[in-house]
């Protein structure tokens, strides 16, 4: 019923557990949203050959990696997940430059030149 273009309050439909439900799932998906999926147990620090730098390669959950210098994301993997866990290695190709790849012969198309910046 609408009086001077105010719509009058009604009760949501459904029961009291039906709202919990609702708002407890969306407090869950923002949870997920927020934490995201990383996986913090396969993160994997490579120093450079001098060992003045080194990078931190950051895995989630679906083997796709993020790469950070000095706390700033430098590469971040924009391709599908994998379905098996999957590992990563660093090879320094010099001081300004790595190479990041999936080590053994069934994953040879994946492979990043990546530079560091300076």
């Amino acid at each position: 019923m609408f009086v001077l273009g105010f719509k009058a309050k009604t009760k949501p439909k459904g029961n009291g557990n039906t709202m919990k439900i609702k708002k407890l799932m969306i407090l869950i998906i923002a949870v997920l949203l927020f934490t995201g999926c990383h996986d913090p147990d396969r993160d994997q620090t490579f120093e450079s050959p001098f060992g003045d730098d080194e990078v931190v390669v950051m895995v989630d959950y679906l083997s796709c990696p993020d790469v950070f210098y000095d706390g700033e994301c430098i590469f971040e993997y924009d391709g599908p997940g994998f379905n098996e866990t999957v590992y990563w290695d660093v090879e320094w190709i010099s001081e300004d430059e790595i190479r990041l790849y999936i080590p053994g012969s069934r994953w040879t198309n994946q492979v990043y030149y990546i530079d560091i910046p300076r």
